[in-house]
């Protein structure tokens, strides 16, 4: 049995490392020094270099949804897949649709994450009707982003509607931090 990692490289970073998004230099060189003597994040990126070849598939079946890393948005637009995104800063409504061809749709909410970890990501529709909750999203630094990803075709089903979304300090403190809107349009052209 292998040992555990006393200090494991976060699954983000090993993620940037492997889509090569990293630039080459000293977190480069530290992170191939840690892989050389550490069995147990070895195997955790061997486990996560297995996603590559069946990712485009996952998501183009639909199967992908939540939150993604911008290494994982890089590796799937890479492989191929069509992505639909919208770029949202606190209280901005952008106008949102998706088009034959799309694979996937993705916002990119933006924040000042300064002092905060985690947030929680909230998705409410119409109505005030709860949708969805994502808690303990790790964030890093004041100019980070949450990338929220959800397949085309569930979006090309939904009517016209505004769909808000919510991110809040995780933890105790729950403080909000951006408030967003998308303010969908219903495709009336054939998927």
């Amino acid at each position: 049995m292998m040992p555990r990692c006393q200090a494991p490289i976060t699954d983000g970073t090993l993620l940037d490392y492997w889509a090569g998004d990293l630039a080459v230099g000293d977190e480069t060189d530290r992170i191939e020094e840690h892989l050389f003597a550490c069995g147990d994040c070895s195997a955790r990126l061997h486990r996560l270099t297995a996603f590559g070849p069946g990712l485009a598939t996952l998501v183009r079946q639909g199967r992908i949804s939540g939150i993604v890393s911008r290494a994982m948005l890089n590796r799937m637009q890479h492989d191929g897949i069509h992505v639909r995104m919208y770029s949202l800063a606190p209280g901005e409504t952008v106008p949102c649709a998706v088009f034959p061809g799309d694979d996937l749709v993705v916002a990119a909410l933006r924040a000042d994450f300064s002092g905060v970890d985690a947030v929680t990501l909230s998705v409410t529709w119409p109505a005030d009707s709860p949708s969805g909750k994502i808690d303990d999203v790790p964030v890093s630094g004041p100019d980070a982003e949450v990338l929220w990803a959800t397949p085309a075709a569930v979006v090309r089903q939904m009517p016209s509607m505004r769909l808000q979304l919510t991110l809040a300090s995780a933890g105790a403190t729950c403080a909000e931090l951006g408030r967003y809107v998308l303010d969908h349009s219903a495709s009336t052209l054939p998927a």
